[in-house]
């Protein structure tokens, strides 16, 4: 079965954004990682109206905030709750939005 990458609508994404739906593993010693298989593909979710900087990186099972913001050249490996600002490798929340404004 195919993992989904899901972009609800008004979500913007500058250049360069990748997402990736599985990743390898890489437990054993005995066995080269080459031979070690991957994890379980994951879907993704980019809720409506939320930005993806560019260069950023969307690891797999992540959902991204409505109406966040991921900063240029993050690494997103954990869910983002809706009216943030998140930033970094590994992307952590540095600002709350005020999503009552107009």
């Amino acid at each position: 079965e195919y993992a989904q990458i899901i972009l609800e609508d008004n979500v913007m994404m500058g250049a360069g954004v990748h997402f990736y739906v599985n990743n390898h593993k890489f437990e054993r010693q005995d066995i080269p990682l080459i031979q070690q298989g991957y994890y379980p593909s994951e879907d993704i979710v980019v809720k409506e109206g939320a930005w993806i900087g560019a260069n950023s990186i969307i690891l797999p099972g992540v959902v991204i905030g409505r109406n966040s913001v991921v900063g240029a050249g993050s690494v997103v490996n954990k869910t983002v709750p809706d009216f943030v600002v998140v930033v970094g490798t590994p992307a952590r929340v540095i600002k709350e939005l005020n999503h009552n404004v107009k």
